[in-house]
């Protein structure tokens, strides 16, 4: 099994944490909301932290399960960054304009919210982990193709 280098885990948490904070601040929008956190970032947020780790950072692999490895380290991190930032905006803004719509946040207690959050991560790591070992394999067959023709 090939070795992840710790510099790559740590930019791929980062390019992941930043795509989770954004998806955030545009869900805001309430139409916006079930699109973004209900298809875009369990189906396709892993590939562009890793669209990012490749291009940016030379991050090179054959394995496709190093692929996988790291589409589920993308998930857990767009999950936690995405969770970290919506639910007090929605709480700041539902102080504010009291006709928001708070999707159910202010009735969350501790147990429910650790809970409702480990039961999301796992949808978020086990979408992301299978679209990076797609992904993977899709790299890793246009490389060899690239190098044959």
């Amino acid at each position: 099994m090939e070795i992840i280098s710790f510099k790559y885990l740590k930019n791929l948490a980062i390019y992941s944490a930043i795509l989770g904070a954004g998806c955030a601040i545009i869900s805001l929008i309430p139409f916006l909301m079930p699109i973004i956190s209900l298809f875009f970032l369990p189906f396709l947020g892993a590939i562009a932290p890793m669209v990012l780790l490749i291009k940016l950072d030379n991050f090179n692999s054959d394995e496709n399960k190093t692929f996988a490895i790291l589409g589920s380290i993308s998930g857990f991190f767009i999950c936690l960054s995405y969770c970290v930032v919506f639910v007090p905006l929605v709480f700041l803004i539902h102080l504010i304009f009291k006709s928001y719509y708070d999707y159910g946040v202010q009735y969350l207690n501790l147990f429910l919210s650790v809970l409702f959050f480990i039961m999301i991560a796992i949808v978020y790591v086990l979408t992301n982990a299978v679209l990076g070992l797609i992904f993977g394999i899709i790299f890793n067959y246009i490389k060899q193709n690239k190098q044959n023709v």
